[in-house]
């Protein structure tokens, strides 16, 4: 999703790899204003430190933090088999574009979410959520328990979030399993 970081004025920005940035468990991106750049950081650690990449010189321990935010960054950021897979993702996602991505999920689901109306489905107006990331509220009558079953049987991965369905199409998705979920969605009434 386009994100405007001036227009916000976020003191901090964080995101995990996986999931919408296509990246590997274990890591997060963080972008952190000038704000902290005096702050301590939760781990105190070696490669945080002023010089810390002049090895032959580790032995003489300095105190004073690396410049910038990554005195934030976790002891074990020499990651290299995650790192790799983490920028090639943002990368990926860098040349395809929030925008187009967001476009994208918007044209997907367009029509399921007018075909879902119909049925009783409802789900915020669009100007107040996104097109990647949605609650679908369910109708009277349907049962939970029987959707999530009808939803594992037919391979379709949603999650229920207490009386709502969480939705979440991306560039993996195609017209197939919307109507997939179309179909489980029709069978749930």
């Amino acid at each position: 999703m386009p994100f405007d970081l001036a227009g916000c004025q976020a003191d901090l920005v964080v995101s995990a790899t996986y999931k919408w940035l296509l990246g590997p468990y274990s890591l997060a991106l963080t972008w952190f204003s000038e704000r902290f750049d005096g702050s301590v950081p939760i781990e105190e650690t070696w490669i945080a430190r002023r010089n810390s990449r002049e090895f032959q010189q580790l032995v003489d321990y300095e105190d004073e933090y690396a410049p910038g935010a990554v005195r934030f960054d976790m002891a074990e950021r020499s990651n290299f088999f995650l790192a790799p897979i983490a920028r090639a993702s943002m990368e990926l996602i860098l040349e395809w574009s929030p925008d187009r991505i967001q476009k994208y999920c918007r044209d997907l689901t367009f029509g399921f979410l007018q075909d879902a109306a119909d049925l009783g489905y409802s789900v915020e107006e669009e100007a107040w959520r996104a097109s990647h990331l949605f609650g679908l509220r369910m109708p009277e009558g349907v049962d939970l328990v029987q959707l999530k079953a009808a939803l594992a049987e037919r391979n379709v991965s949603a999650s229920l979030r207490g009386s709502a369905l969480r939705l979440s199409p991306n560039v993996y998705n195609d017209e197939v399993d919307i109507n997939v979920l179309l179909e489980v969605l029709k069978n749930a009434r």
